[in-house]
């Protein structure tokens, strides 16, 4: 029953439908879906199609059409912060605002918008920009969402984007970005590769253009030490593959800012897995397209361990052997990608640190955070 809900929920995903689907499985193809952020997917693509020939539960029709509903109120929300944000702070940049990740594909009119929730918006400006940028958030309403001096440190010298900065009012949370991967991770790449790799969208700012798009979502996925999200986000992948699949140009460029970038190995994992687990069909001379040599022996078996479980739908009616492992695997693993060894020690410890005073005292921060919001509030 396990494989079978994935299974019927994959299908459903990329198009390829069952012909029957019983009512135990409607019931649990919906739990499953909502607890990986995918029901208003599965919604869009069942409500609007016409030519699947199977019957769906009037209990389930009205799960399908509440996502929908929610999805379009949350779209149209994010484009309307989206513009009065860039109002606020276009004066203040040397170049346009781009947007990224799930609030890109929603104002790029991307194929990856069908059916995408998510908690925060993500924008990239040049580093020179920060500083202007805060603090004209910061006089629009715009708070710290951290309090910890560590945290405010951690973001400042080692991460590739400044602290949450969440609205005092409305509650939008905003990741400001100046690179794509954390800057001590060694790997952090030129940025100017990436603005350069932008398209102009209707509301006045920018996105990347479809190859970028796809890149930047598969390092987001493969760069990543914690993957509650990791089926949607290879959903994703599958919807951004088929926008530049069969377009020699977006394809050519994607392989190119791949390897100018150092990313080709992340290219590799988003092919693989969304062989392995969507099935999708990723014909040999995309592979013959790579420069460096490709994951063999047991760094492969390794990764096909880590990911073909981290990345199989995130629910109890999906019983993957050993998830666990691989996600604490996974869990180490990102972390190392992410910060050198030595820092990597350091922050541990200060994170456990905090953890048993927390445990003992109680969290201060976090009830000073919430006091100081309801007297602005």
């Amino acid at each position: 029953m396990a494989c079978c809900i994935q299974s019927i929920l994959i299908g459903i995903l990329t198009k390829r439908f069952s012909d029957s689907i019983s009512t135990a499985e409607w019931r649990d193809l919906v739990l499953v879906a909502r607890a990986n952020s995918l029901l208003p997917r599965v919604a869009s693509i069942l409500l609007n199609n016409v030519e699947n020939d199977f019957h769906i539960p009037p209990n389930v029709h009205a799960h399908l059409v509440a996502s929908t509903r929610h999805e379009a109120l949350f779209h149209n929300q994010v484009i309307s912060e989206i513009r009065v944000v860039n109002s606020r702070i276009s004066k203040t940049l040397n170049r346009k605002l781009i947007v990224l990740k799930g609030a890109g594909y929603v104002v790029s009119g991307s194929s990856a918008a069908t059916g995408r929730i998510f908690s925060d918006i993500d924008l990239l400006v040049l580093k020179s920009d920060i500083p202007k940028v805060e603090r004209a958030l910061h006089l629009f309403g715009f708070v710290s969402d951290t309090d910890s001096e560590y945290d405010q440190k951690y973001y400042r010298e080692w991460a590739h984007e400044i602290p949450p900065l969440r609205h005092f009012q409305r509650g939008t949370v905003l990741d400001v970005h100046h690179n794509i991967i954390p800057i001590v991770s060694g790997r952090a790449p030129d940025m100017d590769l990436f603005l350069s790799s932008t398209k102009d969208t209707e509301y006045g700012v920018e996105v990347l253009r479809p190859a970028a798009m796809f890149l930047h979502s598969a390092i987001h996925l493969f760069f990543s030490e914690e993957f509650t999200n990791g089926f949607r986000d290879l959903s994703d992948l599958s919807l951004l593959l088929d926008e530049i699949i069969y377009d020699d140009v977006e394809l050519s460029y994607l392989f190119s800012l791949a390897e100018n970038t150092g990313f080709e190995n992340e290219l590799f994992l988003a092919f693989r897995y969304l062989e392995k687990i969507f099935n999708k069909q990723i014909s040999a001379h995309i592979y013959q397209r790579f420069k460096q040599p490709l994951p063999t022996g047991i760094r492969l078996l390794l990764s096909d361990f880590i990911f073909g479980k981290v990345l199989a739908a995130n629910h109890r009616l999906v019983d993957v052997k050993f998830r666990g492992l691989a996600q604490w695997l996974a869990f180490v693993r990102g972390h190392l990608l992410k910060m050198p060894f030595n820092i990597l020690v350091k922050h541990t410890a200060y994170k456990l640190w905090r953890s048993i005073v927390k445990s003992v005292t109680g969290d201060v921060e976090n009830r000073h955070h919430v006091q100081r919001k309801d007297v602005k509030d």
